[in-house]
């Protein structure tokens, strides 16, 4: 049976039996991806005010920040504080996560202490730096750690693993480092509350692993149900249904949920693009290289806000878009020499044909 037409069958049974998000096309159902395009590229010209409105904000908690004198007080605004940053600014994620460290090992608090290492490993790690996420995973107290704790402690060895073994060039490291990374998964699952963020998405993982691709879509509408359109949130989870839907083939749906995620984020003033520039490599890929280059180049600019350099899957996708849209260049270019030259041959055939035809006539 062809893959296209597995991948019918099963979206139509998701459709008979899973409960659709509010707005959410489902199964071969057409989207408008022009419209989308058209909305995503508005909200790229409104984007500036999108970061105003968060710089105030941040503004406002920096200054509740500065007056507050009770310490727990100051450590839970800290902490909001990295969450805002979390997405927008990597440097001042650093600052107030290491912050967070500071004023919890003032209150004596090692579970906190922990947590919040184990968060900044995840930041490290997930920003290429993975001798210092690594570092400092071994800095925690694991024994000390509550329930979220732990969720955040074997989330952050969970990505770091996959990260070592996805970039190493030795194989023997690579097999040790993704076993890693299924044991930390398991770990995280097991601790994690069900209907969480990471709960979520590591189901749909596994699931989507498994070619499970129905129950990954019936997951993933649970999961868009429990967010709110509009947050990262959202994006975090449209983005993972994208790729359950990338792994069908699903040409439309999967830059149509790649759209989503990437309004959400651009609307939330997130500089750690992801989908829109995979959104961008897709676009690419089917010769819409005015737009691909287009959102290329805003969430290039948008990860450079984030950290002063690309990072390693950032500078793979946007290469293949500078690439394809260079190859394209040529091969225009090419097909026009060539129709230059068939015109050229034609008039110097039609001019020779008429000097001989005079050379007659005299």
């Amino acid at each position: 049976m062809h893959l296209r037409r597995l991948s019918n069958i099963i979206l139509m049974l998701t459709l008979a039996v899973g409960s659709a998000h509010a707005a959410a096309p489902q199964g071969d159902e057409k989207v408008d991806l022009n419209a989308l395009y058209q909305e995503i590229d508005e909200a790229i010209s409104q984007s500036p005010q999108y970061v105003a409105e968060l710089e105030r904000q941040i503004t406002a908690c920096r200054d509740s920040l500065k007056i507050e004198e009770n310490a727990e007080n100051r450590l839970l605004l800290a902490e909001r504080l990295f969450r805002l940053y979390e997405p927008y600014r990597n440097d001042s994620a650093f600052y107030f996560i290491e912050r967070c460290i500071s004023l919890a090992d003032s209150l004596r608090r090692p579970d906190l202490i922990g947590r919040f290492r184990s968060l900044l490993a995840y930041q490290c790690s997930r920003t290429d730096m993975h001798t210092e996420s690594l570092e400092q995973l071994r800095l925690v107290n694991k024994s000390a750690l509550d329930k979220r704790g732990l969720v955040d402690y074997y989330h952050a060895w969970m990505h770091l693993c996959g990260e070592l073994g996805l970039y190493t060039q030795r194989q023997d490291i690579a097999q040790r480092s993704f076993r890693l990374q299924d044991l930390y998964r398991d770990s995280v699952l097991a601790v994690a509350e069900e209907g969480s963020e990471e709960w979520y998405h590591l189901k749909v993982d596994i699931l989507s692993a498994r070619r499970l691709y129905q129950d990954a879509l019936e997951l993933s509408n649970q999961w868009l149900q429990n967010v709110t359109e509009g947050t990262h949130e959202n994006s975090y989870a449209a983005f993972y249904r994208s790729m359950i839907y990338d792994r069908l083939n699903n040409h439309d749906m999967v830059r149509y949920w790649l759209g989503k995620s990437a309004l959400d984020d651009i609307k939330c003033a997130v500089m750690n693009q992801a989908s829109l520039l995979f959104l961008a490599d897709h676009l690419a890929n089917d010769g819409d290289f005015k737009r691909a280059r287009r959102y290329m180049e805003f969430a290039k600019d948008c990860n450079l806000t984030f950290c002063p350099r690309l990072r390693n899957y950032q500078v793979d996708r946007v290469i293949n878009i500078i690439e394809k849209d260079s190859q394209a260049t040529l091969a225009r270019a090419d097909l026009i020499l060539k129709i230059a030259v068939g015109v050229i041959a034609i008039l110097l055939i039609t001019l020779i044909v008429m000097f001989i035809k005079r050379k007659k006539q005299k």
